[in-house]
């Protein structure tokens, strides 16, 4: 199983989303006295007057994209897992990667649009940003993995 490439790609995935559980930003929101940032656990409010040392707040708005990170990471566990029926594995490898442009598609509207804080002055990327950007090639790749052994075993069959 470690042998094969899309192994490595899918446990990548499940590592570069994992990080965005650490509650890294993923977009930061500026008002005229407040700083709001936006992460899996919902948007925190942070006070700052003129942008001394910021003191935290609680947070505003709890967020799904916490249980939709958990989710996906445990569905591209599963999918890498499969690796004895390629065919589900195949199907599971291009699932994951639709779901995942669809919600990086998702959060980078909401988040770029300033959806989150409708008064917000200028919206700053996070490193959650470039963390969840950054994992989907590595879909891309598994997918294209499980897609070469998917023809190369069709390949083998027809040879019998």
């Amino acid at each position: 199983m470690i042998q094969r490439i899309q192994t490595v790609y899918f446990i990548l995935v499940m590592l570069l989303l994992s990080a965005l559980l650490s509650g890294v930003e993923i977009f930061g929101f500026t008002t005229a006295k407040n700083y709001f940032s936006y992460s899996v656990y919902g948007v925190q409010q942070f006070k700052s007057a003129a942008h001394p040392p910021l003191t935290k707040s609680e947070i505003i708005e709890g967020s799904v994209l916490f249980y939709f990170v958990i989710a996906f990471v445990l569905f591209n566990y599963y999918a890498m897992m499969n690796y004895k029926n390629l065919k589900k594995q195949f199907r599971l490898a291009r699932l994951a990667l639709i779901i995942y442009l669809v919600g990086l598609l998702f959060v980078l509207i909401v988040g770029s649009l300033g959806l989150l804080v409708p008064n917000a002055s200028s919206i700053n990327l996070g490193w959650g940003y470039y963390l969840s950007v950054v994992g989907l090639p590595f879909s891309y790749f598994a997918f294209k993995g499980v897609k070469k052994d998917k023809e190369i075993l069709e390949s083998l069959d027809r040879l019998r």
